[in-house]
């Protein structure tokens, strides 16, 4: 009787044990997948706006994405995109954000367990939980832009680049797909002059896989 006991005890453990276990799982795994896509986007933010920053930045004009014209009188009648080059760039930016998006797999990420209970104590306590970054393929690039007063009879025109890009976020038998989005300041100039309300549109290049 004390074998059939002890046997009894033994799976009345190993039922509580592996309850306890799935209980705790359960409750921890949103928190702990929530971390993992701050944590991923962060990491896939930073990639994004240090290509962009150091690679098309760098090497682009404004006067060679706009066009503004005047007339005999010096008004400004037109402010006209140069569709061809903004092309190329949307092309090329979305090649370089591609190529970082993928090198994030080779990269690890963890999350110590401590931070899923939100303690600062246990913040850096416990095993870290690997989390890998894939970029689903598709990234939008639109380059968009801002008017603002600089001054008596002036404008400041700013570019940006508007980059969209999904990722999936793995950690231990889960799986999240989350959208990474970043604007990154492109060129600028000041305007002298009267900008005219009905100017131009924006040329928007379509996604790209």
């Amino acid at each position: 009787h004390s074998q059939e006991r002890l046997l009894v005890l033994g799976l009345l453990l190993l039922v509580l044990v592996i309850g306890s276990f799935l209980i705790i799982e359960h409750n921890i795994r949103p928190t702990l997948l929530a971390l993992a896509e701050a944590k991923a986007k962060i990491l896939a933010v930073q990639a994004i706006n240090s290509a962009v920053s150091q690679e098309i930045v760098e090497t682009v004009k404004y006067q060679d994405l706009i066009a503004i014209h005047k007339d005999t009188r010096g008004r400004i009648v037109l402010i006209q995109p140069n569709t061809v080059e903004i092309s190329r760039l949307a092309s090329k930016t979305t090649t370089f954000v591609q190529e970082r998006l993928e090198a994030l797999q080779s990269q690890d990420i963890a999350v110590p367990l401590g931070q899923v209970f939100g303690s600062a104590l246990l913040a850096n306590v416990g095993p870290h939980i690997r989390v890998s970054v894939v970029p689903l393929g598709t990234v939008n690039v639109n380059l968009t832009s801002d008017f603002q007063e600089a001054g008596i009879n002036q404008t400041l025109h700013q570019l940006f680049l508007e980059i969209e890009a999904n990722v999936q976020v793995v950690i231990p038998l889960v799986k999240s797909t989350t959208l990474v989005h970043t604007a990154v300041p492109l060129a600028q100039t000041v305007i002298v002059g009267e900008v005219p309300q009905q100017y131009w549109q924006l040329y928007r290049p379509e996604s790209r896989n």
